[in-house]
């Protein structure tokens, strides 16, 4: 019991220590890039130099991933807010997301369609 909530804490506050470092570094140098993204890039970074590995943050990212569904409720929430503003602008929303793909599925049909004979 005591070595599991060890583990599980060695492992929280390993992945605290990536975010708060990255928040650290946002802060002081001014950047614009989110501290919880480059805290993200922080810990993949350790994980594929082997700095640390993968069973080390196991006991605390799986429960994590196991509700991560969760994580996506504020989003739908802050979407739910926009609703008169997504409903102005449907027209656009729908012609953006046909439209870009269909020309841009096209466009590469035309290059693969070109490149195929040329051997």
């Amino acid at each position: 019991m005591v070595k599991k909530t060890c583990q599980i804490s060695l492992a929280f506050l390993l992945m605290l220590s990536c975010l708060y470092s990255a928040k650290f570094i946002v802060a002081a140098f001014n950047l614009t890039i989110p501290a919880p993204l480059l805290g993200m890039l922080f810990l993949i970074s350790l994980l594929y130099f082997k700095i640390v590995l993968p069973p080390l943050i196991a006991p605390a990212a799986l429960p994590i991933l196991k509700y991560m569904a969760l994580f996506f409720v504020p989003a739908g929430v802050g979407i739910l807010q926009y609703t008169t503003l997504l409903l102005n602008n449907l027209d656009l929303l729908v012609s953006i997301l046909i439209l870009v793909p269909t020309v841009g599925l096209m466009c590469v049909g035309l290059i693969a369609n070109r490149g195929k004979y040329s051997d």
